[in-house]
């Protein structure tokens, strides 16, 4: 292989990498108990998201449905970086029930 193919595989390898959808982590946040008298304390638990492969300066929104055919809109966030993490979202603010998320672009 001659120095130009390489470097146009090189190029071809970047821009596959560079559109990659972004990714998004559900994590778990557990209130807090006191050991010797079992009484919570602290703020309530519930979930934060963590995003991943962003494009900066974009719209995203978080989206939930429970079919995977209706989707409703959680919240809008813009995003100033390729990574960002939300707040912390409390049990009695999610949806009820199980349902599915996902990020989108919104313009």
């Amino acid at each position: 292989m001659n120095s130009i193919s390489k470097i146009l595989a090189i190029l071809m390898l970047g821009c596959v990498s560079l559109n990659a959808a972004p990714k998004i982590e559900i994590h778990r946040v557990h209130q807090k108990v006191v050991e010797a008298t079992g009484q919570p304390y602290g703020s309530p638990g519930g979930i934060y998201f963590k995003y991943t492969g962003l494009e900066p300066f974009l719209m995203y929104g978080l989206q939930y449905s429970y079919d995977m055919k209706t989707w409703t809109d959680m919240y809008n966030f813009g995003s100033a970086g390729i990574s960002t993490t939300s707040f912390l979202i409390h049990w009695d603010e999610l949806p009820p029930g199980k349902c599915f998320f996902r990020i989108v672009e919104k313009w």
